[in-house]
């Protein structure tokens, strides 16, 4: 009785070793970025605190053949849907009103999983147990998203969420971020009404 109690107990601290083991492996970061570009659809919100303009956020949404863009500095807010080979267009017109334009630029589409596909670089981290986060490598700055140049970041993964934070240089601007991704699977866009 007491050999087979001994053995269950063995069985369960090696299962959680592999666990932990799990949960402090980089590669953890490879399989959450393998889901993002595999989901069907995501939500990613950015909180930056840009010098002189204060704190700024944006939301970024992708539903199989449509994306959500929220305003933000001189962009306004969006929506794009595919269909077969076009791509249109819903913003606002001066009254307001949502209109649908086809896109006619022929600049490649990048999908929004894309840009940030740099931050996903699991050698670029190292698991921090005082934190209990992956921490940005010291010699490691990748770009991403427009041009931003990250300087410091943790990441976190939770489940089907993650938190990328940190400091960001941006054409020369330092500033601190926030990238949240969430809804794996679970964002849903609604179209505009066009008028």
């Amino acid at each position: 009785m007491k050999k087979r109690n001994f053995i269950i107990v063995m069985i369960i601290l090696l299962s959680l070793s592999f666990v932990l083991i799990g949960c402090n492996s980089t590669r953890q970061i490879d399989r959450y970025y393998e889901r993002l570009k595999k989901a069907d659809s995501a939500t990613i919100i950015i909180d930056m605190q840009v010098p002189i303009f204060g704190k700024m956020s944006m939301t970024m949404k992708m539903d199989d053949n449509k994306q959500y863009f929220s305003a933000i500095f001189d962009d306004v807010e969006k929506y794009t849907e595919v269909v077969g080979d076009k791509t249109y267009i819903y913003t606002r017109n001066p009254l307001g009103n949502w209109i649908k334009t086809e896109s006619q630029t022929e600049e490649d589409e990048v999908s929004i999983e894309e840009e940030f596909e740099e931050l996903f670089n699991s050698k670029n981290y190292e698991y921090s147990k005082d934190l209990e986060k992956f921490v940005l490598k010291d010699d490691v700055n990748p770009e991403f998203w427009d041009e931003m140049q990250a300087n410091s970041l943790t990441l976190e993964i939770d489940g089907d969420n993650c938190i990328i934070s940190g400091e960001v240089n941006s054409k020369g601007m330092v500033m601190e971020i926030s990238i949240t991704i969430k809804d794996l699977n679970k964002t849903e866009i609604t179209l505009p009404t066009v008028t």
